[in-house]
This record gives structure tokens, sequence and C-alpha cells, in this order.
């Protein structure tokens, strides 16, 4: 017969690494409201996608104007926000944002962009003096 010990949690290792809670980056919108948003990952925007159905997914301008910038919204001041399941939550969602809301959401996404494109251009640079030097 095997012998089972069974350990408290005080005895666990307290040294192992702790999974890092996410992190959310914050904007105010013109109403003074602070919407921390959080960078969906592949699987949820799989889910994303399943949640607003195959006709509406294919639609770009609304995915990346109006679904994705909701579906990121983690907290509005300090009200927590899933990531919605169902279109009914993604317009829910966008009612509560607002005008005011969604323009704040893609000032952040447009400026994340130019800071991307940025960094790419200067690394192409960067690429290009390094060849000259060789």
């Amino acid at each position: 017969m095997a012998k089972v010990t069974v350990r408290s949690e005080e005895d666990a290792n307290t040294d192992v690494v702790q999974k890092q809670k996410p992190k959310f980056e914050s904007v105010t919108d013109s109403l003074g409201r602070v919407i921390q948003l959080r960078q969906l990952d592949p699987l949820q925007q799989s889910r994303l996608v399943m949640a607003v159905g195959g006709e509406v997914s294919s639609n770009s301008a609304y995915m990346n104007g109006f679904a994705l910038p909701a579906a990121m919204v983690a907290f509005v001041d300090d009200e927590p926000f899933g990531l919605p399941k169902n279109l009914d939550q993604i317009e829910t969602r966008l009612t509560l944002l607002g005008n005011e809301g969604i323009a704040a959401i893609g000032e952040w996404l447009v400026g994340k962009y130019n800071a991307a494109k940025e960094a790419a251009e200067d690394q192409e640079k960067d690429a290009i003096r390094n060849a000259a030097k060789n």
C-alpha cells in the first residue's frame, strides 16, 4: 500500500514564483473617467471573434473601432469588466463608454501604433547604419 503524506500550505515552498497579475494601462476620457485597458492575448482575441459572430467579425472597421476597444476595457473607474461573451455585452459596453470613452481609447491605440511604428523605423535606420559600417 502506498504511503500518502499531507502537507499544509505552511509547509509548501514559499519561494515559488507566483504568476504576475495582469498589467493595465490607463486612459482618462473627457468626462474624467479612468479607463483601465487590458492587452488581449490570442485566446481572448479568438473568443472576441466568436462573441461577435462570423459575419460581424469580418467587418474590420467594427472590430478595430468598436469591438476590440470595448473588449479591452478591464475597469471604468473602479468597476471591473470581464471579456464580453456576446454581441449584446459588447453593445452594452459601448453604450457605457459613449463617444468620450471610445475617443479616449482610440487616441491611446493610435499613440501605441505610432510609438511602435517609430520604434520599427528607428530599428531599420540602426540596421542600415550598422550595415554601412561593415
